[in-house]
């Protein structure tokens, strides 16, 4: 089962909402997320957070509207991005995908690349979406499609990574080790069919992206 969940960092344009909106069987908004959903004349199924940054009028709406709502105190130990997650995978999520999990607050993108881990660790695919960018997380092999120029990037997350290698990209790379944040595997391209990438330890971040 897939799960969109919109939280409040940087609002998706219309065209990219509304495409994942259409193949999800769950919604959730999380505080200013759920705002844009709203706006944007989409209910969703759930609501959750403690609405600190959502315009007073659409609260109202949505308290009238009567959707499930989960609301929290301020101060908390867990982010609003990341209580909609946990919720998520309570529903049985199989799938989720994260709008307006990216933005100005670089502490909270970072906090929701967390989330990329802790679903690798159930087993759930999950993605990071925005309208330059498309971030996921491998611990495995992995082969990777795109078209011809396309811009895809790597990068350490969490623990070293032994014996990296990218094949079938315009810059391949032999036996790298990533031992933290690096320049060295950003703005790689695609050539002429699928790029894989093989290493022998440790977690990959993925990144398709465009200008």
């Amino acid at each position: 089962m897939k799960i969109l969940i919109v939280s409040g960092g940087k609002a998706p344009s219309r065209e990219l909402l509304m495409e994942q909106v259409v193949t999800s069987s769950l919604i959730l908004g999380a505080d200013r997320g759920c705002q844009v959903l709203i706006e944007n004349g989409i209910f969703p199924n759930y609501i959750m957070g403690d609405f600190d940054s959502i315009d007073k009028e659409v609260y109202k709406k949505l308290r009238d509207l009567k959707i499930e709502m989960f609301e929290f105190n301020p101060e908390k130990d867990f982010t609003d991005s990341e209580l909609a997650f946990e919720k998520a995978t309570e529903l049985g999520a199989t799938e989720i995908v994260l709008l307006g999990f990216t933005g100005t607050r670089l502490d909270h993108v970072l906090a929701n690349l967390g989330l990329l881990d802790k679903a690798l660790v159930l087993g759930i695919k999950c993605e990071i979406l925005d309208d330059n960018n498309r971030i996921f997380l491998v611990d495995k092999d992995t082969i990777l499609k795109g078209k011809k120029g396309q811009t895809i990037s790597f990068n350490f997350y969490n623990t070293v990574v032994e014996k990296f290698n990218i094949r079938g990209a315009k810059y391949p790379l032999v036996d790298y080790r990533f031992d933290g944040f690096t320049g060295r595997t950003v703005s790689n391209e695609f050539i002429d069919g699928d790029i894989s990438i093989t290493f022998k330890s440790g977690k990959v971040l993925v990144f398709y992206t465009n200008d």
